[in-house]
């Protein structure tokens, strides 16, 4: 029994435990970072390992957990498709890191180390076919250069249908495609030069290409890796080309086989898990080679004279400048050219003749109701809600990794480090498995067939990307703003609206559009997890173009296109002008000479 005099004591212990536990409560930012992991793990960590499980359990979702042992990992050597597959894969994108990045870097040090007319051409060209979907520039390819199409019947040049249409020909067009990987990394390493080193060497009597090849050369090796490895990533795992070379020439990729695993009947989930896993351990390896090399050696050399900048002389002028048209030509012209030819005449064997003009297929495609402009409303609004989302996310993510010292900062970071080499058709795959459960059905939470899938999905590809943007700029915010404003009780959603937010708005205006603008043309992630009867603009076209009706598939990807970028444009003009103080405060604080007071700041 216990006596009065006890009960003080246990009353005074009782309060104790109760302050240990109050001051034990998890802060904001450790709520924040919770919720954060939770949202990653569902959008990429879920479906990543249960694509990568399914190859030894392929009963999983099932609920059957019996281990099948590696038997299904040496299929690969008894399926003929398979073993092609991942041969082709291998030499395509070991062909397009070679030459891609040989071309990328080549055309930065041209554009670097010269003045020449159309040295911007170069820029607004690279940029361009990294924002272009890749089967937008993949069909174009195909309709230029088909046995009756412009190659053939405008230029009387029949023979590019077999240069084009081999594996050394789609090495071509894919480094064609993603040399501005290579060439955006070399043009940022070349911002800052030191000249005394090219001097030094030709004091010692080393001619251009010597001075080129053992100063300029080794310098830039970081950067020239750095794009071989995102062009052997971004080829690797590209499903774009595969998709548009369906019909007119056979060349199966891994992206493309896991495709149509799941698209056939019966559909083999544990096919796609095999070959899914492979993928995934290729990357794993080129990404893992590329650390290996850069910690081989040392690369900084920049000292108290390094440069920004590079003035470059004027010899050879007009002959770089005819180079950089024919490339821009070439890499940008042919195929965006053929579409929007393709898409204004009646017969390609008609020509551009006055009579052979036409505005029929945007007629056809833009009258109401049409199942383009469903197709174009749905994927807006998907992309819309999944570049909200992703920014969302992306901003407490940064915010976390810049600001907090929460314990699973480094998870964070690795995750979306990681998923940057996931391939969308592998992060398909992996939805189709997290929302497809059987248990989820109980919940109501099955979504696989409704569109809302597909918003999660875009939202998962956008967030590795639009992370690394906020991350930038976040990075440049002193935290001595946010620790003032935590000591006046400034709670932590006011403090990233109020002071995060405005002070890198507009890095994260540049993330949101990009996630939209990616979200629209997204081929892979639609056409795994598209519902039926619900018209997605990827899938549209594709089909389209893949059933032989060229004029409205070039004509829907004109208006797309078109349509995109106008939203783009509108606004990011409108939220600038909107938020215009804020942004002036921003390029004045920038502009503020060294030791002068910041008047628009303060």
């Amino acid at each position: 029994m216990t006596t009065p005099a006890v009960l003080p004591g246990l009353a005074d212990t009782g309060r104790r435990l109760l302050g240990r536990l109050y001051l034990r409560r998890p802060s904001a930012d450790t709520g924040l970072g919770i919720l954060v992991c939770l949202l990653l793990l569902v959008l990429i960590g879920a479906p990543m390992v249960l694509v990568l499980a399914q190859a030894f359990y392929p009963g999983i979702l099932r609920g059957n957990f019996e281990f099948a042992g590696l038997s299904n990992l040496f299929e690969l050597f008894n399926r003929r498709l398979w073993r092609v597959s991942l041969t082709n894969s291998l030499y395509l994108a070991a062909g397009t890191a070679v030459l891609g990045t040989l071309l990328g870097a080549s055309l930065a040090v041209m554009r670097h180390s010269a003045r020449f007319a159309g040295a911007a051409a170069l820029d607004v060209t690279a940029w361009a076919l990294l924002i272009m979907p890749s089967f937008v520039i993949a069909q174009g390819w195909i309709l230029f250069a088909i046995r009756d199409g412009i190659a053939a019947q405008w230029l009387g040049l029949p023979m590019v249908y077999d240069w084009v249409f081999s594996p050394n020909g789609l090495v071509v067009i894919m480094s064609l495609t993603n040399y501005p990987f290579a060439y955006l990394a070399v043009s940022a390493a070349m911002q800052w030069h030191v000249r005394e080193y090219q001097h030094a060497a030709q004091l010692c009597g080393a001619g251009v290409w010597r001075t080129l090849l053992t100063i300029r050369f080794p310098l830039l090796l970081p950067a020239i890796l750095s794009g071989m490895v995102l062009v052997f990533i971004d080829t690797i795992g590209d499903f774009g080309l595969p998709a548009a070379l369906a019909t007119t020439y056979r060349y199966p990729t891994l992206p493309y086989t896991i495709y149509t695993a799941i698209n056939q009947s019966p559909i083999r989930f544990d096919l796609a898990g095999v070959l899914s896993f492979y993928l995934v351990v290729i990357l794993a390896i080129a990404v893992s080679l590329y650390f290996w090399l850069l910690r081989r050696s040392r690369f900084d050399f920049l000292t108290a004279r390094a440069q920004a900048g590079y003035s470059g002389s004027q010899k050879f002028s007009i002959l770089l400048s005819v180079v950089a048209l024919g490339f821009v030509v070439l890499a940008l012209g042919v195929p965006i050219g053929t579409s929007f030819s393709l898409s204004v005449i009646e017969r390609i064997s008609g020509g551009l003749a006055w009579d052979n003009l036409t505005l029929r297929f945007y007629g056809e495609i833009l009258t109401p109701g049409s199942r383009f402009l469903q197709a174009l409303q749905n994927s807006l609004r998907i992309a819309a809600w999944a570049a909200v989302g992703s920014i969302i996310v992306s901003v407490s993510a940064a915010y976390l990794l810049t600001f907090s010292r929460f314990s699973l900062n480094r998870l964070i970071d690795v995750t979306c480090t990681a998923t940057l080499a996931v391939p969308g058709v592998i992060l398909g795959v992996g939805f189709i498995f997290v929302w497809n459960h059987p248990w989820l059905g109980q919940w109501g939470l099955n979504l696989y067939g409704n569109p809302a899938i597909l918003v999660l999905a875009a939202m998962a590809g956008a967030i590795p990307i639009a992370i690394r943007v906020v991350l930038g700029a976040m990075s440049q915010v002193p935290a001595s703003f946010l620790n003032a404003a935590a000591l006046q009780g400034v709670s932590l959603p006011r403090r990233i609206l109020t002071i995060v937010i405005p002070l890198t708005l507009g890095a994260i205006l540049s993330a949101t559009l990009a996630a939209f603008g990616t979200g629209v043309f997204d081929l892979a992630i639609t056409s795994i997890l598209h519902p039926p009867g619900y018209p997605v603009l990827p899938v549209v076209i594709n089909r389209q173009f893949q059933q032989g009706y060229y004029g409205l598939s070039t004509a829907s990807t004109m208006v797309a296109g078109l349509v995109t970028v106008l939203i783009i444009m509108l606004v990011n003009q409108g939220v600038r002008w909107a938020c215009r103080p804020l942004f002036q405060s921003t390029a004045a604080h920038k502009a503020a000479p060294a030791g002068e007071p910041d008047n628009a700041a303060a």
